[in-house]
């Protein structure tokens, strides 16, 4: 009985002594973050004050933004953090284990804002972050139910909740949940239903403090419900729409697969049954993207130093300094001749199912990269294309003698109650079912 009461006075010593060492850790590794942070350009975050105890320490800062190129000058965020040192942590979240944890509240200082509505924006927003043993920090987001009313307007915004892990600023992945959105205002009725989110990123290039970060990895949105009524009648209104992304890197190229998908979805008065849009984009040069990346971050400051004094020669500087890069990223691109693809745009109809596919590229020969403009892309476009329509429901659309007139000429095909076509666009001659189409 005696080694067990020992054991326990041990665990439970440690337990006390733990925090006062694992509070150096935290602020050592919180010092780490903020020097990371800082070297971005357009970021400073300034401790005024840190105050250590034993079990924790506050800490008072100042993030400020800069956004003069949104023309929004400089936005200052007063931060009021409190640290809670580990092993054991008693957060909102429930029972945590980890180094470190930090809840904080917010106040605008360079913006004219209401002191209440800050108030309210601490009341109703919290935020959390849990710094792992393992160094990687997870940052915790919720919001409560959010209800207002003003003139006949009301609006209520449901509970939140959002969690993203960040691995050594190079791994991402995290949650997402909203229980929705209502709207009222003078007969118009909008609503969005349930949302959920989930993500998983890896940083492939660049620096994610810094902006400069591509991203590999998945993606995945849920909305239950969007509708818009007015006056009772239906305006829009879609049911259990999915959207998934993937981003892949293979030998250094990019490629983007994005999927969508509804239930169904009304709108003009018409109901469509499994809307379906699947895209893929391929053979993106990841190295060329880095370098735009990487030029566009640096742009602004070059010039902001060379140029201060007259604001036109800075505006024409930026414009040929990003135009000289876009043609050298456009050349590297080009080179690994990519591809938009749309392998599946289709939809349920009470007729029948409206089905197509498509392809497009750029003709690298056609494409002058110091020349980069709307004609010249055009100029230089390749497309691929298949599709069919129901009779039925080109019928209900009012267009049947019209569609009929290009079946009679050859554009289209008429079989068994469904009109098919295969266009081709090549240096702006559009060719429908092998015969070129005349305007």
């Amino acid at each position: 009985m005696k080694k067990i009461v020992i054991a326990v006075g041990v665990i439970v010593a440690g337990l006390l002594v733990a925090p006062k060492f694992i509070g150096s850790i935290v602020e050592e590794e919180r010092e780490k973050s903020v020097m990371e942070l800082n070297k971005h350009d357009d970021v400073i975050l300034t401790t005024n004050q840190y105050t250590s105890s034993w079990f924790g320490a506050d800490v008072s800062s100042e993030l400020t933004f800069n956004l003069e190129d949104d023309g929004l000058g400089e936005v200052t965020v007063l931060l009021e953090e409190k640290l809670t040192f580990g092993p054991i942590i008693i957060a909102d979240q429930g029972l945590q284990f980890g180094l470190g944890y930090s809840t904080m509240t917010f106040k605008l200082l360079s913006v004219d804002i209401d002191e209440d509505i800050t108030q309210l924006l601490n009341e109703k927003i919290h935020l959390g972050a849990l710094l792992g043993f393992n160094k990687n920090v997870t940052a915790f987001i919720s919001t409560d139910e959010v209800s207002i009313e003003e003139d006949g307007s009301s609006i209520v915004s449901a509970p939140s909740s959002a969690q993203f892990t960040f691995i050594d600023n190079k791994e991402i992945s995290g949650t997402f949940s909203w229980g929705g959105l209502e709207l009222k205002e003078f007969g118009d009725h909008f609503v969005v239903g349930k949302v959920n989110m989930t993500t998983e990123q890896k940083v492939a290039r660049g620096d994610y403090l810094q902006g400069t970060a591509i991203l590999t990895g998945d993606a995945n949105f849920k909305v239950s419900k969007m509708s818009m009524t007015s006056d009772n009648n239906t305006v829009f209104s879609l049911n259990d729409a999915e959207l998934n992304s993937v981003v892949s890197l293979d030998s250094e190229l990019l490629a983007l697969d994005l999927k969508y998908h509804a239930k169904d979805i009304t709108t003009s008065g018409q109901t469509f049954e499994q809307p379906n849009l699947e895209i893929v984009l391929d053979n993106i040069d990841i190295n060329a993207l880095q370098e735009l990346n990487t030029a566009m971050e640096n742009l602004p400051a070059s010039n902001a130093v060379e140029y201060d004094i007259d604001q036109n020669n800075v505006d024409d500087v930026q414009t040929e300094e990003l135009m000289a890069a876009l043609a050298d990223v456009a050349q590297q691109i080009l080179a690994q001749k990519p591809r938009l693809k749309v392998t599946d745009l289709s939809v349920e109809t009470a007729e029948g199912k409206v089905e197509s596919q498509f392809t497009f590229t750029l003709n690298e020969d056609l494409v002058d990269t110091n020349n980069l403009n709307s004609m010249a892309l055009i100029m230089a476009l390749e497309a691929d294309a298949k599709g069919q329509v129901p009779v039925g429901f080109l019928d209900s659309l009012g267009v049947t003698p019209m569609v009929d007139s290009f079946v009679e000429q050859g554009y289209f095909t008429k079989k068994d109650n469904m009109i098919s076509f295969d266009a081709k666009y090549v240096q702006t001659q559009l060719t429908l079912n092998g015969k070129a189409f005349q305007m």
